[in-house]
């Protein structure tokens, strides 16, 4: 919990709200008490939202829930835009800093646009086992641990999918199209950073 705690504090000096928590569970409720009932909520692609049941639990509660994950393949950009634009916009990291930069890899890009710009709050959760020492080594998490297992999970026809490592292949498959690090919060953009002592997601 110490270096969770340390990271906490350095995200605050530059500018994001964040909380750390012992469990997901704990993160999960928290969440529940803070996106007001009125929202609209968007997610990104992410193990962890699955993982802690968020979207079952929104729309358990009569809540508009945006998530391109299990709808028909003919509404899948449709509900990637719905989520960008929504009052709440729910993801998590690919690897996050001891100086509090965060980075991500997508395909589509639509998760790095939403932590960009467009959703009214966002709100990660990070588990422990996104915490990275250096960029190369966020880099090297991302390209050798999260995205051959996402491939996997997918049934992609990539090389990392059989591999279980980045080849920087070609296939029309890659997930590695766009690459975002976050220095510091944007501007004008409310972001709170949920630090889990436990791991969550890929």
């Amino acid at each position: 919990m110490e270096r969770l705690n340390k990271l906490k504090e350095r995200l605050e000096k530059i500018g994001y709200t964040a909380k750390v928590f012992a469990t997901g569970e704990e993160a999960k409720a928290y969440l529940l008490s803070a996106i007001p009932t009125t929202d609209t909520v968007g997610v990104g692609g992410s193990m962890t939202v699955q993982q802690l049941g968020l979207a079952e639990a929104l729309r358990a509660r009569g809540q508009q829930v945006a998530w391109h994950w299990g709808v028909p393949a003919d509404q899948v950009a449709e509900m990637r835009r719905l989520a960008s634009t929504a009052d709440t916009y729910l993801c998590s990291a690919n690897a996050i800093l001891p100086d509090g930069r965060i980075v991500n890899i997508d395909g589509f890009g639509n998760r790095l646009a939403a932590t960009l710009y467009g959703p009214r709050k966002v709100y990660m959760i990070v588990g422990e086992n996104k915490l990275a020492d250096t960029l190369d080594a966020a880099m090297d998490r991302i390209k050798n641990v999260s995205c051959p297992r996402n491939a996997k999970r997918l049934n992609l026809k990539t090389p990392c999918a059989v591999l279980g490592r980045c080849t920087d292949c070609s296939s029309p498959d890659r997930m590695c199209h766009a690459t975002l690090i976050l220095d510091r919060k944007p501007n004008a953009h409310p972001m709170e950073i949920l630090l889990v002592a436990q791991e969550l997601g890929y």
